[in-house]
């Protein structure tokens, strides 16, 4: 574990690698209690799609480019989500005051008749929107000043095509779309809206002005059989936000999947329930996060510039850093040398956790070969974020106003 002495040590060390400019500084190991090295902050670019293969998941594909977010409940009444298997990436990020979940799941290799169940979107949300440059499925969203997303998406210049939006405000959402979501019966509400997004990217895939379908820029990953490897073992890993929201890993070596539990439970698809959910990639991206006039409801979460991660991939751990340089540019997730990392092939978890959490320095642990425990943070202090507010029966009432 990375002491209080010796983060207090590095916090000035931690701001200039983060954030510097420099480039050929000499390797560093990787392991849970160095601090990684920076890369330059420049353009990463763009990774080489290699044809036949997905950029999202290195699996066979063939097929046009058309990847659709879509916003999901976390919530312990829906965590059986429908074709949640079928996603390629998957996010969980907070929702409210770091004790609270919700998923952003990319759909590109698959696209189902029955995504279940999609909810409101935050302002940390449409930042994920703009990086992967595509349709975003959900129902209603926060409007409250100062988190409006609507506002937001307008100073963004998102086109309405892009919002396949359930329960819009004003010109937020795309007609064709919207009427393929509804409600499941014998589901209960709010969780229980349903996106067909076989027939959204058939039917609502936004154009150009010449009518033309729009072709997003292609976020790719790079894959190998043989990813990068970190130096030290990780068998299981333990993400805990709060008591109830709480994922953690273990790691099949057989099919070199990390197996996803959620509280505790074996977690499985609610539609192909016979479908362990998994991920050959687990990636821990800490971002700092504070809350609108310190209230728990309206999170904050920067994913622009930078800052520390850890990787779980083929049964390894590796430290390092995620950077991203503008909201229109992709993340880059890179090791200890200032290297994008190489992921292996296959569907990929972000586990998006805020630098500090409130009332508690530890979120992230990760379990050696040998059953050993890791216990790790993000190694220089940061200011504990500030909530005033927070009425957690507030969740309770958002599935007709914002979901």
């Amino acid at each position: 574990m990375i002491t209080k002495k010796f983060r207090m040590l590095v916090v000035c060390l931690a701001v200039a690698l983060l954030f510097s400019t420099s480039a050929g500084a000499a390797p560093l190991t990787s392991n849970s209690t160095t601090l990684p090295m920076a890369s330059s902050t420049g353009a990463f670019g763009t990774n080489e799609v290699i044809e036949g293969y997905s950029p999202l998941t290195g699996l066979p594909f063939e097929g046009e480019y058309r990847p659709v977010l879509v916003q999901l409940s976390n919530t312990h009444g829906a965590r059986r989500l429908w074709n949640l298997c079928e996603a390629d990436i998957v996010y969980e990020t907070d929702l409210f005051g770091a004790t609270h979940t919700r998923y952003t799941a990319v759909y590109h290799d698959s696209h189902p008749t029955q995504v279940c169940a999609v909810r409101s979107a935050r302002l940390h949300h449409v930042e994920l929107r703009q990086e992967w440059d595509c349709p975003i499925v959900y129902w209603g969203a926060q409007t409250i000043e100062g988190t409006n997303v609507y506002t937001y998406l307008g100073e963004l210049g998102v086109d309405p095509q892009f919002s396949y939006n359930g329960n819009p405000v004003g010109k937020w959402t795309n007609s064709v779309a919207r009427a393929l979501l509804a409600r499941e019966s014998g589901l209960g509400g709010p969780d229980n809206v349903s996106a067909n997004l076989q027939e959204m990217v058939a039917t609502a895939w936004p154009t150009n002005e010449d009518g033309t379908p729009y072709e997003p820029k292609v976020h790719a990953f790079r894959f190998s059989d043989t990813p990068t490897r970190g130096t030290d073992t990780a068998v299981e890993i333990d993400i805990k936000y709060s008591e109830h929201y709480h994922a953690s890993y273990t790691y099949n070596e057989e099919d070199r999947v990390y197996e996803r539990w959620y509280c505790g439970e074996e977690q499985y698809d609610g539609l192909q329930t016979d479908v362990r959910i998994v991920a050959s990639n687990v990636i821990v991206q800490f971002c700092d996060t504070s809350y609108f006039n310190g209230d728990a409801s309206r999170p904050v979460v920067n994913t622009i510039g930078g800052g520390v991660m850890d990787a779980f991939i083929d049964g390894r751990h590796i430290r390092g850093t995620w950077e991203r340089n503008t909201v229109n540019d992709r993340t880059v997730f890179l090791d200890m040398n200032g290297e994008e990392i190489t992921l292996l092939p296959g569907k990929t978890f972000i586990q998006m956790v805020p630098s500090s959490f409130p009332g508690s320095d530890q979120a992230l642990s990760y379990t050696h070969a040998d059953g050993t425990v890791e216990n790790v943070d993000i190694g220089y202090e940061v200011p504990e974020a500030q909530i005033d507010v927070a009425d957690e029966s507030e969740l309770e009432t958002m599935g007709d106003a914002e979901g």
